[in-house]
């Protein structure tokens, strides 16, 4: 028997095995349930399937963007400055000294650091929505590169296997036919 010489490269998936090779094991409880009628599943329960897989797949993505997105937090804090420096403990002596007989001023300066305060509590959480949503996109656009590099391999081998069938004397019309079934549109 002959055996083929296709250079077959470690895909960057194998590691995540348990998320994009769930038929190995018992990872998701629906497919081992299901697993001993699969030979004679109808359509409906091939789609229910497959939604089921895609909705664990979004979940697990989901995921791991959280956990992304909280490591980079941990590792580069948000630091929100003030924007005036905090009064001396002699100035807000001096102040509620004078500021005694009348009750006005003092609420007037309790709802001033309650502005205050308000505001920079926004101020810190705006800063942390950026940062989230910034982290969000270096992660999708890792997630992109490393799917692109995937697409780029995989039609490395694609081109590979179909140059070994037309040295064997594979028709090249059997090929074609073949290409425009499965929708490839190969650059040759």
């Amino acid at each position: 028997m002959e055996r083929s010489h296709l250079y077959l490269p470690t895909l960057s998936y194998a590691a995540m095995g348990h998320v994009y090779a769930p038929y190995n094991g018992s990872s998701s409880p629906a497919l081992s349930s299901s697993s001993s009628a699969s030979s004679s599943s109808r359509p409906e329960q091939i789609e229910e399937l497959v939604s089921q897989q895609l909705h664990h797949l979004k979940m697990h993505y989901a995921d791991e963007e959280q956990r992304y997105v909280d490591q980079m937090l941990l590792e580069n804090p948000i630091v929100v400055e003030r924007r005036a420096p905090p009064p001396l403990k002699t100035e807000l002596a001096m102040e509620q000294g004078s500021g005694s007989g009348s009750g006005s001023g003092s609420d007037m300066k309790d709802a001033q650091r309650q502005r205050a305060e308000s505001c920079r509590k926004s101020r810190y959480n705006n800063k942390i929505k950026k940062a989230k949503l910034r982290f969000r996109h270096k992660f999708v656009s890792g997630q992109l590169k490393k799917s692109a590099v995937m697409l780029d391999t995989m039609r490395d081998v694609i081109a590979q296997a179909e140059r070994q069938l037309l040295e064997r004397g594979f028709p090249a019309d059997a090929l074609e036919r073949m290409r425009t079934t499965f929708g490839l549109a190969m650059e040759q």
